[in-house]
């Protein structure tokens, strides 16, 4: 049997929706919330084309190749975060594989911008279940220079995070602090 791989990006049908459950603790504040949220397709941001995932919080923006390069969470045409070079995963996705990034992470409203290294390993692909439904999805995990230490679950199938498990430890500037997200409902576009 051949071992997983997911060669590239492949994004959701424009007008697909979804619907998050949210629950931050520590650093993060201290609350509980459903975050529904629909990909748009492309939209264009000053004067380029980007996939578009919007939820009523912010819209993330995504290069429109063929990886998922993040680029800016905007409200409106005002960005609020931004990273430069876009903050990527390396393709082809297999389990056991490591890379490091180096990226500027622009925080807008305080004006301010951060110079960022974070390690990536892919940990393993596997069924993953959420209130959503089970899916199979590759676990992936970041830590950083900040003192993050961040797990997410990302589907293939679907081309969205499923589940994420976001942990600041007390090393974080912000102090410690977890935010878990899980994907409770999926409606593909037509």
């Amino acid at each position: 049997m051949m071992a997983p791989r997911t060669e590239t990006y492949v994004a959701p049908t424009v007008g697909t929706t979804y619907s998050n459950y949210r629950r931050d603790t520590g650093s993060y504040g201290a609350s509980t919330v459903h975050l529904p949220g629909k990909y748009l397709g492309e939209q264009v941001w000053r004067g380029q084309r980007y996939r578009a995932f919007e939820t009523p919080e912010l819209t993330l923006l995504g290069s429109a190749g063929g990886n998922l390069d993040f680029v800016a969470q905007v409200r409106g045409d005002t960005p609020i975060l931004t990273w430069e070079p876009p903050i990527t995963w390396q393709y082809p996705l297999e389990v056991g594989k490591t890379f490091t990034r180096k990226y500027s992470m622009t925080i807008h409203a305080a004006k301010r911008t951060l110079a960022v290294e974070d390690k990536v390993t892919i940990e393993a692909y596997e069924d993953t279940t959420v209130p959503a439904g089970t899916f199979k999805a590759w676990r992936v995990r970041t830590v950083d220079n900040f003192g993050n230490d961040n797990l997410a679950w990302y589907a293939p199938a679907l081309g969205l995070f499923i589940k994420q498990n976001l942990r600041r430890t007390a090393s974080n500037p912000a102090g410690p602090g977890t935010r878990e997200i899980e994907l409770t409902s999926y409606t593909p576009g037509k």
